[in-house]
């Protein structure tokens, strides 16, 4: 079974549950493009709001957890991400997020409040994106 999550909707519910305002982008089929709003203080001129963006491509889903790497385009895309998840508060804060030494990133899913509930349900197979939705294959637990 295939459940199709308008990207909208993904954000809706990232905003509803964490409080935190981001966009998502679908790049291809692999990579989605996360973005937040950070403001900062710069001399002379004041507060200054910039969006970080960040592509996170999907490597593999297996059991309860998402293996994900990222690119940025940019030189530097590990001080980039640094900067993303201290600007993020929620993600200092869960275990959900896990960064490996190999510049991947691994999302467990079972550490999400809100998701963890339909995971004594449901196995997840595979998850992909396409014309502003995401895919998530699964199947029902036995």
């Amino acid at each position: 079974m295939t459940l199709h999550l308008p990207v909208s909707e993904a954000t809706s519910l990232i905003k509803e549950n964490s409080g935190q305002d981001i966009s998502l982008r679908v790049v291809n089929e692999n990579t989605i493009n996360v973005g937040y709003p950070i403001q900062v203080n710069v001399p002379i001129l004041g507060r200054v709001s910039k969006s970080v963006n960040l592509d996170l491509i999907v490597d593999k889903v297996a059991d309860k957890d998402i293996f994900l790497h990222y690119a940025t385009g940019v030189f530097g895309g590990d001080t980039l991400l640094d900067m993303i998840l201290k600007a993020i508060p929620i993600l200092n804060k869960t275990p959900a997020l896990e960064r490996q030494e190999n510049g991947g990133l691994v999302v467990h899913l079972n550490e999400i409040k809100w998701v963890k509930e339909s995971l004594k349900k449901i196995i997840i197979k595979t998850m992909r994106f396409a014309n502003d939705t995401i895919a998530i294959g699964f199947s029902a637990k036995p």
